[in-house]
């Protein structure tokens, strides 16, 4: 029998952005970018839905569309140079203060990325709770694999073109975009560096799923895609 597991969302959202400003509060299709997150989260077999948000702004927002904001984050996790790690430990820090219960396993939803591939997300999850021996599992997209980089002004392969000027995606092997949605351990306390760990599954969602909201383009063609999606899509992205 599989034993009962304490599972939470958690959606980051800081204040700060300075390429697109307010961003994750930005509006697409009358909704903020946070509430598609939440949203979704809503249709997962979550414990509990965590906004983790430096701004009181945010927290209202958040809780409007069912998240619970126990607590605002700290400084030392809200500035620019801020990684994940330093909000899993003001997190952690949190649940000892407000005498909260680790989760044991975190389903990590990031705000700029508003198309999910639910069915995707639960099989992370059925996968982490199938496999005890996974630190993580991660929605991935399928990626180009034909990068170049600049060496200098001059274009690069960052792959073996063996000297030619075409080569075909198939014999390069596929490559993955991650970042979307993580799923990970959480007990016990875990915010270091390597907190996915060295055993980390995935799940190929679609496509859809890459589309990461950075700036004002991105806006505009996630906007332009969610007005163009058909419902059945609608039901399974969003």
């Amino acid at each position: 029998m599989i034993r009962p597991y304490n599972i939470y969302a958690i959606i980051p959202a800081r204040s700060g952005s300075k390429g697109l400003p307010n961003k994750n509060i930005r509006k697409i299709a009358s909704k903020e970018l946070i509430g598609y997150s939440i949203e979704l989260a809503k249709k997962l077999p979550v414990n509990k839905i965590i906004c983790s948000t430096d701004s009181e702004e945010y927290a209202e927002i958040a809780r409007r569309y069912g998240a619970e904001v126990p607590f605002l984050r700290a400084p030392f996790a809200s500035h620019d140079q801020a990684m994940e790690q330093h909000i899993l430990q003001d997190l952690y820090d949190k649940f000892d203060q407000h005498g909260i219960e680790y989760p044991d396993i975190f389903v990590w939803l990031r705000p700029t990325f508003i198309f999910r591939d639910i069915e995707a997300v639960n099989k992370c999850i059925e996968r982490m709770i199938d496999d005890e021996t996974l630190t993580a599992c991660r929605l991935v997209v399928e990626a180009e694999s034909r990068l170049y980089y600049d060496e200098g002004g001059i274009l690069k392969p960052n792959f073996d073109d063996g000297g030619k000027s075409m080569i075909r995606r198939q014999d390069i092997g596929k490559k993955y975009r991650v970042f979307n949605t993580d799923v990970f351990r959480g007990k016990p306390k875990n915010y270091k560096e390597d907190f996915l760990g060295n055993k980390i599954g995935y799940v190929v969602g679609d496509k859809l799923c890459g589309v990461d909201i950075d700036d004002e383009s991105d806006l505009l063609i996630a906007s332009h895609i969610i007005e163009s999606l058909p419902h059945e899509h609608k039901q399974k992205y969003l």
